[in-house]
């Protein structure tokens, strides 16, 4: 079954209907309230993958948001994407010992792969996210880390958030490859970017971000690239200019591509 409204402008008729104008995520939990949800936060590390929880019984709603991941950020988004999940009036896929409801893992939360997880995902980025408010914060900087860490702390949204919504807006041809060791496990592109680059599986041996993945060392700056070791085609940029940088411990990185 499909989403009972389109996404992005449920997302955007919450915020109108609540008069919200300023920081979306401080009104979660005002929101979750006025919905008659109840909200549980826990730490649940035998549970790891579990990223939160939209439970059902009868009419009653309520929310439980694993803090196992101790990220203010990562809560936020997981919090928006449950009550995306409400007020889109998706039917519920997760039943287990009379319960009903969404167990989103963190996979769902972060790359929204099924279609109802996908659709969550798009309330919370254009609910945490609202387009105005983040074009005026954007405006006038080049999509780095600096900025994306800036903007994640200002939205209080997570990294990987926030890097995806700047994506959207952003005009210059840009491809963020996010890996787990040397396995890519997700490409995000600007409109400018589409298509650029061909279907990879793995980080490319010779490329600064396969360097940086051996060596658990960030890149401290964009530096200069051979083409040719990311992209393909007759048409290839002239400068193309890498930076990667690495939650190292978790063996994960992500790196940023333009030109």
């Amino acid at each position: 079954m499909e989403a009972a409204y389109d996404p992005a402008a449920k997302a955007k008729q919450v915020l109108e209907s609540m008069g919200i104008t300023n920081l979306p995520a401080t009104h979660l939990d005002e929101i979750a309230q006025m919905q008659h949800i109840r909200v549980g936060k826990q730490n649940l590390p035998d549970d790891p993958k579990l990223s939160g929880l939209l439970l059902f019984c009868g009419e009653k709603r309520a929310i439980l948001i694993n803090t196992h991941i101790s990220n203010s950020g990562r809560i936020n988004f997981t919090f928006a994407h449950e009550l995306g999940h409400h007020f889109l009036q998706h039917t519920p896929t997760y039943y287990l010992d009379g319960q009903r409801g969404f167990r989103c893992t963190v996979e769902d939360v972060q790359n929204g792969g099924r279609p109802k997880e996908a659709e969550a995902n798009r309330f919370a980025s254009v609910f945490l996210l609202p387009e105005d408010q983040f074009r005026l914060a954007m405006v006038g900087s080049a999509l780095d880390y600096t900025l994306i860490a800036t903007l994640a702390r200002q939205f209080r949204v997570s990294k990987h958030a926030c890097c995806n919504r700047l994506l959207e807006f952003t005009r210059e041809p840009y491809i963020v490859i996010r890996s787990r060791g040397y396995a890519i496990t997700e490409i995000r592109t600007s409109a400018a970017a589409r298509r650029k680059l061909p279907k990879l599986e793995s980080i490319p041996q010779g490329t600064f971000a396969y360097e940086a993945i051996t060596e658990n060392k960030n890149q401290d700056a964009f530096d200069e690239i051979d083409a040719a070791k990311w992209l393909s085609g007759s048409n290839l940029p002239l400068h193309l200019y890498e930076w990667t940088r690495g939650s190292w411990p978790d063996n994960i990185s992500m790196t940023i591509l333009r030109w």
